[in-house]
């Protein structure tokens, strides 16, 4: 028998201000993390470029544990937030219970990759460089041996975030990045008695900051979110662990494949220099900024349309798809400005050489000229994963990465000119983009229109 649940905030307040009070804390706290890997990179580059490049070759791999972590958290956050708009307690909790399960499974095989030779067989078909590789290597290993607190965080701030306490889940994300940016220096360049661990400080640093922050949430989920009990369980209910998996696999296999992005667009930008990898990471540095904003905002639909659509309130998610479009746009035309306006004065900030900022200024504008359309790409594939369709909306940013990013980077390579290369960046964005407005389009004829038809409002 299915307990009830009180009506949650996301099916009675205000549309416009419900995404703001709910994302402006996720926002906020995300903008803190984005500014950690800011300055993260600046400490970095503090030891070397090639330290810079180092990070940037590795970025794919580390990318990977993340994206196993955000798939857990974003099925289990659209699973959870579809069940309490049914009044559904059962399933809220096991879907709770479902994802610490997964978090173990995955974080036991970090602790087993960590002490692989994975990560130097990673680094060699990344660069010849020895400097380079063996520091990427330090990085990777210390980072996956301790993977488990990277996906602990993402599952037990986004458990916050599915029932509306985001305010919870900044307090647990800005603790975390604030720790990262005060251990780097310490532990990089050995200050108050610490030893001098250059890059696999770094490394430690970051490693540290998130399992205090995943601990921070997992207590802030015990005392202050009543609307999911959590119980831990090595025999979770099959259904709700398919379900998470189901919901939120596209998504992990979206960053994964982001991951192999980064690493074929690496392969190119090789093939002219070291340097041109290592503007690319202080760029994307920058880029991951904006767009981490970006995403927190989008996320935070999520749940509120999921709510309402298990809930069969249809004015509410077309307010809600709309204030999305609109404070989406708003952040991202802030972030145009400011990389399209201060590229130079952005890179000197990673200690840049003479030929970084040639090479850079560029690159940066070419990554961010788009970033509004940037914005109707990500806020069309959250409505589209709120309402269930996951696959589908894995499938816009497949059609940027792999179907016109990276043979276009390889074709525009071929000339010669690295300012081409950079070319190919807004052209998969704009093509992304008029893939994921066709996508909305259908489903919101599929499954929200009609709720119109049923006479609910």
């Amino acid at each position: 028998m299915n307990e009830t649940i009180i009506e949650n905030k996301m099916g009675v307040a205000p549309v416009w201000a419900l995404l703001l009070t709910m994302s402006l804390p996720v926002i906020l706290s995300t903008a803190v993390q984005a500014l950690y890997n800011i300055v993260d990179g600046i400490f970095v580059a503090m030891i070397s470029e090639n330290a810079l490049s180092a990070i940037t070759y590795a970025m794919p791999m580390y990318t990977i544990l993340t994206a196993i972590g955000t798939g857990i958290a974003v099925g289990m956050n659209t699973m959870l937030s579809k069940a309490l708009g049914e009044k559904n307690q059962k399933e809220v909790n096991d879907a709770a219970s479902a994802a610490i399960f997964l978090v173990l499974l995955t974080g036991i095989l970090s602790l087993l990759i960590g002490f692989t030779s994975l990560s130097g067989i990673f680094m060699n078909t990344q660069t010849a460089n020895v400097e380079i590789r063996n520091a990427g290597v330090q990085y990777l290993r210390v980072y996956f041996m301790f993977g488990i607190g990277t996906i602990a965080q993402l599952i037990f701030e986004r458990m916050l975030i599915s029932t509306g306490k985001t305010l919870y889940s900044m307090i647990s994300q800005a603790v975390g990045a604030i720790l990262n940016i005060i251990f780097d220096p310490i532990l990089i360049f050995g200050m108050f008695g610490f030893p001098k661990m250059g890059i696999t400080g770094a490394a430690v640093a970051t490693v540290v900051s998130q399992m205090i922050a995943a601990v921070i949430a997992l207590v802030l989920n015990l005392r202050k979110n009543t609307e999911v009990k959590l119980h831990f369980t090595l025999k979770p209910h099959g259904y709700a662990v398919r379900n998470v998996l189901y919901l939120g696999v596209p998504s992990a296999v979206l960053l994964a494949l982001n991951s192999f992005m980064m690493l074929n667009f690496n392969a190119v930008l090789s093939k002219f220099s070291s340097t041109a990898v290592a503007v690319f990471g202080a760029c994307c540095r920058y880029t991951h900024f904006f767009y981490a904003i970006l995403n927190a905002l989008c996320s935070t639909s999520i749940p509120v349309i999921a709510y309402n659509f298990g809930a069969k309130k249809k004015s509410r998610i077309d307010e809600t798809i709309r204030y999305g479009y609109l404070y989406s746009m708003i952040m991202m035309a802030v972030g145009t400005i400011v990389c399209c306006g201060f590229p130079a004065q952005l890179l000197r900030l990673f200690h840049a050489t003479d030929e970084m900022i040639e090479i850079g200024v560029v690159g940066m504008r070419m990554l961010c000229i788009l970033y509004m359309v940037t914005a109707i790409r990500n806020m069309s594939t959250c409505v589209v994963q709120a309402l269930g369709h996951s696959i589908p909306s894995m499938l816009v940013d497949l059609s940027r990465n792999y179907l016109v990013l990276i043979p276009a980077a390889w074709l525009l390579s071929m000339t010669g000119v690295l300012n081409m290369v950079w070319l190919s960046i807004p052209i998969a964005d704009f093509i992304c983009a008029v893939v994921g407005v066709i996508l909305i389009v259908h489903y919101y004829r599929k499954d929200i229109k009609p709720l119109q038809m049923e006479g609910v409002k």
